[in-house]
């Protein structure tokens, strides 16, 4: 009987310890290579920042997931999207696996929410949401995703372009509530550039394009 018990008490720990969410979002990775077959599931061996570190790890996808990041993805999406189908429609058996770490394709316009399958251990993730960034929040993260994906080439050099255009248009009007003598403060803040190194960016965007 206690034997049963802690055997009870085992499978409730390690129950507990599955699927944990984490307390991060990955908004910019670069994908290597890509599993699946007939069922639910997408795998993406990924390299991203977590935690303030490059990791290389495995992202679970639904197909459901898996087709909002396409959607969502651009440029990239759809040169994935192209790569699936050849696949699906391909005389090749089970499962069907993309090879990328030639040239891996970086995803930047997507913020992934994720959970641990397994509590802390960070090799692999279940994806549980997946929302399109504003072009404001790309041109933000244009800085780190260079540094990240130096090696890499970013295949969303146009929507980075615009976002970087949008961005420079906010300190443009920045400018233009300064000749009409508002103050520094309400100036910044009526055009949303506030932050001072979203402020840095703008103003180099302004000067650059």
């Amino acid at each position: 009987m206690q034997c049963r018990l802690n055997i009870c008490e085992q499978i409730l720990i390690e129950m507990e310890n599955t699927f944990v969410k984490t307390e991060f979002k990955v908004q910019g990775f670069a994908c290597s290579k890509i599993i699946f077959d007939d069922s639910d599931l997408v795998s993406m061996h990924i390299k991203c920042r977590i935690n303030g570190q490059l990791v290389c790890t495995t992202f679970m996808f639904t197909f459901s997931m898996f087709n909002d990041l396409l959607r969502f993805s651009g440029e990239s999406g759809e040169k994935l999207q192209l790569l699936v189908s050849d696949k699906l429609i391909s005389s090749e058996e089970t499962p069907y696996v993309i090879d990328l770490a030639a040239q891996p394709i970086v995803f930047t316009t997507c913020s992934i929410g994720l959970s641990y399958l397994i509590a802390g251990d960070e090799s692999c993730f279940s994806v549980d949401e997946i929302l399109p960034l504003s072009f404001l929040q790309q041109a933000k993260n244009v800085r780190n995703n260079m540094i990240d994906f130096k090696d890499t080439h970013l295949n969303q050099a146009a929507a980075l372009n615009l976002a970087l255009k949008e961005i420079a248009s906010m300190y443009r009007f920045y400018v233009g509530l300064k000749e009409l003598n508002l103050d520094e403060n309400h100036a910044r803040e009526r055009a949303g550039l506030h932050n001072d190194k979203l402020f840095k960016i703008a103003f180099h965007a302004a000067k650059t394009l």
